[in-house]
């Protein structure tokens, strides 16, 4: 498609011909679009992803390009001004740093993130606008990215995100200026979705189909998470409070799961990641990046064989990066025990994460596997009582999950 052909606002056709002139491109290039919508926010898209083709005999190069939906309200605009500013602001910085410190952008895990060509937000104008690299291009990729994921993908998400708080510690102790505007990176969401109508009713719904996922002998379990249920406000506001999880705090992701992760491999084996979906990054505790991937992108197998690998595998990524960096003595500046101690105090957050999310991931697992399905069948299955089967099937893949999660939660003594 042509710029004519749909309405494409004028401020992306400018980000376009700017990364055009910086990609090298002259004025005579065109482009083609596609349309894609990226992520949920409740009901209503994140963001709307256009994808461009950027054309120029004999080039062509494909971008993502990112945009706030048309519709957006106040918090959706907010999550989009975040996802600019880590693109705009923190990733270069933690790049500079790192390169400043004779770590090559070649190396392996230097990128934490796509490239990002163009990042721009008016917050009077309410428009913005992302374009970035088309990773897929560079064949990293995720499949069936709602699924619970196995030892060698984990390993490197942990080693990455291990990499990734130890630029904020360095950082926050080398040049404390400049990482000080990063300080104030606040949760975004928490005060609206507190607020939101009808999320109260919802979490207390969510608790109890939890609640019902233990056996009816379990009952000091039940009560423990029925006091969470009553509780879960102000549990979030104390594990919000990146006071007290000082001077360990870092620049989270807020987000780190399987989903908004990207992998390309290397004699099949997963060999690089970047993140994406950096809407909800924050300052705070770096317990709460391990605590998300750890119980939504695993599953109680995974946790049983591996936890306490992972754990160290995060940790030794984390002391490595900071030695890299030039910072002595990491292991006894951020020990072992100072992480398990973060992670046993904020175990909670897992919880309630949980609570709210999985129905929503077993969901979305659901229909990517019905969209895969109809791909291959090339119609859609219509076949009475299937619907029927989908219920048996969500119920059951929501019993093993939740449980398996309220199982590890309390074996671990965590709740």
């Amino acid at each position: 498609m042509k710029p004519n052909d749909i309405n494409i606002p004028q401020y992306v056709q400018d980000g376009i011909r700017k990364v055009a002139k910086t990609l090298q491109f002259s004025d005579r290039f065109t482009v083609d679009y596609d349309f894609r919508s990226d992520g949920n926010y409740g009901s209503t898209s994140v963001s709307v992803r256009y994808q461009i083709i950027l054309r120029e005999d004999p080039r062509e190069l494909t971008l993502l390009c990112k945009v706030p939906p048309p519709d957006g309200d106040d918090t959706l605009l907010a999550l989009f001004e975040r996802e600019v500013f880590i693109y705009q602001q923190l990733l270069p910085t933690f790049e500079q740093f790192q390169q400043e410190r004779d770590i090559a952008p070649t190396s392996t895990g230097f990128a934490f993130a796509p490239t990002c060509y163009y990042a721009y937000y008016d917050p009077k104008r309410r428009e913005g606008i992302l374009i970035m690299e088309d990773t897929e291009r560079r064949m990293f990729g995720n499949r069936n990215k709602y699924e619970p994921i196995d030892y060698d993908h984990g390993r490197l998400a942990m080693i990455q995100l291990g990499r990734f708080h130890a630029v904020s510690l360095i950082m926050k102790e080398q040049h404390p200026k400049v990482f000080e505007r990063f300080q104030q990176l606040e949760d975004v969401t928490k005060d609206q979705v507190m607020s939101m109508e009808g999320f109260k009713e919802t979490m207390e719904l969510s608790f109890n189909h939890a609640v019902g996922t233990l056996s009816i002998h379990e009952t000091n379990k039940k009560d423990k998470l029925i006091r969470l249920k009553d509780s879960f406000v102000e549990e979030l506001k104390t594990i919000a409070d990146s006071e007290l999880s000082e001077p360990f705090c870092v620049i989270c992701h807020g987000d780190y799961s399987k989903s908004n992760v990207m992998y390309s491999y290397n004699g099949g084996f997963p060999s690089k990641l970047v993140m994406l979906d950096w809407q909800l990054a924050k300052y705070g505790s770096p317990a709460l990046d391990f605590l998300h991937f750890m119980f939504l992108s695993t599953d109680e197998s995974f946790r049983r064989l591996h936890y306490d690998n992972m754990l160290q595998t995060y940790q030794n990524a984390l002391r490595d990066h900071m030695e890299r960096l030039g910072g002595d003595n990491a292991t006894e500046r951020f020990p072992l025990t100072t992480l398990m101690r973060l992670i046993r105090s904020q175990a909670k957050y897992a919880v309630i994460l949980a609570v709210l999310h999985i129905p929503l991931m077993i969901t979305s697992a659901g229909e990517e596997n019905d969209d895969d399905d109809d791909i291959k069948d090339g119609k859609e299955n219509k076949e009475n009582g299937t619907n029927c089967r989908e219920t048996r099937s969500y119920d059951n893949v929501y019993q093993a999950r939740m449980n398996g999660i309220l199982k590890d939660i309390f074996r671990l003594g965590y709740l």
